[in-house]
């Protein structure tokens, strides 16, 4: 086995039961977990998902799916509407 290195971290009791529970029913242990994660920020140079001071995805979409709705509009021939 290579070299490894320990890791210690603070996390709230609970959370780490919750998280555990889920890891096990995934078959993951949490250091198999933590090494994807940074396998992951590794190979991507950045943390693998979105980080904000507020995440509000949930009420305004991503300006890149706006303008594709839009461009799609643009597309579209709505002439139909004019003859009512």
């Amino acid at each position: 086995m290579s070299a490894t290195a320990i890791l210690r971290t603070r996390i709230d009791p609970r959370r780490k039961a919750r998280v555990e529970k889920i890891l096990d029913q995934l078959g993951m242990t949490s250091t198999q977990a933590v090494n994807m994660l940074f396998a992951q920020i590794e190979r991507r140079k950045a943390i693998p998902f979105p980080v904000a001071i507020e995440d509000n995805s949930d009420i305004a979409p991503p300006i890149e799916h706006v303008a594709k709705v839009w461009g799609d509009l643009d597309q579209t021939d709505f002439s139909h509407l004019d003859n009512r």
